[in-house]
């Protein structure tokens, strides 16, 4: 398999993944027993980190090594970086504090704040994806 093949997959299945979060996962919340949504959560949040963090530093690094790969910059690049860094500072900055918030106590604006801004995540990473698709078809 090709590096640029292999990136678009690892990108692919990033994005697979935000949707599923964004459409499923995320919206339900709110039928999760009041009383059992902190011991969920705990389970919920450990387990994707073991999905979502390999396919994150992946996609990273394949954003990286298409830059070896170039030798410079194209515009598909500029705009999957670019689509990257805004997926990791709402990742950090924004989905992890909510989810902090939400392992503390079940609050319905926390859980309505990390529907509405998970969007910029699930947007990025598609972007990203159809980046990194177009730079394979080269």
């Amino acid at each position: 398999m090709r590096f640029l093949d292999a990136h678009f997959a690892v990108s692919l299945a990033l994005a697979a993944v935000l949707w599923t979060v964004q459409l499923v996962i995320y919206p339900a919340f709110e039928f999760i027993d009041p009383n059992q949504f902190g011991r969920w959560h705990y389970r919920y949040t450990g387990a994707i980190t073991w999905i979502v963090a390999p396919l994150m530093l992946t996609q990273f690094s394949g954003v990286a090594g298409r830059l070896v790969v170039l030798g410079r910059p194209d515009n598909i690049w500029w705009v999957e970086l670019f689509c990257t860094l805004i997926a990791w500072v709402v990742t950090f900055l924004v989905s992890v504090p909510l989810h902090n918030r939400l392992q503390r106590e079940r609050n319905e604006a926390a859980m309505i704040s990390l529907v509405r801004t998970n969007w910029w995540r699930t947007a990025a990473w598609t972007i990203t994806a159809i980046c990194s698709g177009l730079a394979a078809k080269t």
